[in-house]
């Protein structure tokens, strides 16, 4: 399989899992995505799919530690509960988001 393939194949299976996702009427979110593939591959016969579904897993979750990790690296807690409880979603990502000469527009 060439990387075309291979990428075609990838954007098929997390796109058929957040459809999945959305028809249920839930939330899409990091984790219901890794679940959402979880239970795809082992429901796959294709090995060739399983194969890429577990590719895909372990990139997302590592995307995601690696993401959580930066979030509390700036000081930024876990958040717990829903968004409807906890309204504050913005994360800095670069620095600690204030600009370094108030006078500069860009």
């Amino acid at each position: 399989m060439n990387s075309s393939d291979a990428d075609r194949l990838i954007d098929q299976l997390i796109g058929e899992a957040v459809l999945s996702l959305l028809r249920e009427r839930g939330p899409v979110t990091t984790e219901g995505l890794i679940q959402r593939l979880r239970s795809m591959k082992a429901h796959e016969k294709d090995p060739q799919r399983r194969e890429t579904l577990a590719r895909v897993i372990a990139e997302i979750g590592s995307n995601d530690l690696a993401f959580k990790r930066r979030r509390t690296a700036h000081g930024r807690p876990k958040r717990e509960g829903s968004l409807r409880e906890s309204r504050d979603n913005v994360v800095p990502l670069l620095g600690n988001g204030k600009p370094s000469d108030p006078k500069k527009i860009h």
